[in-house]
C-alpha cells in the first residue's frame, strides 16, 4: 500500500516540468517506457528492473487499475512491440515515448491507447 504522503510527492513530480525538478518532458531514450516505470517504482520504494517489468515478474494481472499499476499496450502506431505506462488513477497514466516528447501523461480511454490496451498489472507489494 502506498501512503498518502508518498502518493502526493509522486503526483507533484508527475505534474511538474523536468526543467523545474519534475518528470514531465524528461527526455526519451531506448526502452524509455520501461526505464521510466523503474524510476517511478524506485521513487515509491519498490525495487523493479526492466527485465522484471518485461516478464511481469512480481506483478499480478488486475481488472480495475489504481495508482501505481502498469498499463500494457500492444500495437500502438509509434511502437509495434509493446508500451507501458504507470497508472495515476483509473484512466490517467504517465509514460515515456517520442509521441509525448518524453515523459507525459495520457488518457487510456482515448485513441490510440484505448484500442491498444492489453491489461493492467499490479506489483505484488501493492496487492
Amino acid at each position: 500500500m502506498i501512503d498518502e504522503q508518498t502518493k502526493k510527492r509522486i503526483m507533484d513530480l508527475c505534474n511538474k516540468p523536468y526543467s523545474m525538478g519534475g518528470w514531465l518532458g524528461l527526455p526519451t531514450e531506448e526502452e524509455a517506457c520501461l526505464k521510466f516505470a523503474v524510476k517511478f517504482y524506485k521513487e515509491i520504494g519498490i525495487e523493479a528492473d526492466t527485465d522484471a517489468l518485461k516478464q511481469a515478474r512480481n506483478f499480478v494481472r488486475v481488472k480495475d487499475p489504481q495508482f501505481g499499476d502498469i498499463a500494457v499496450f500492444k500495437g500502438l502506431e509509434f511502437d509495434n512491440k509493446f508500451h507501458i505506462g504507470v497508472m495515476l488513477d483509473y484512466r490517467k497514466a504517465i509514460q515515456c515515448n517520442d509521441g509525448t516528447n518524453g515523459v507525459g501523461k495520457i488518457d487510456i480511454s482515448r485513441y490510440p491507447f484505448c484500442v491498444s490496451l492489453k491489461g493492467f498489472y499490479r506489483h505484488e507489494s501493492l496487492a
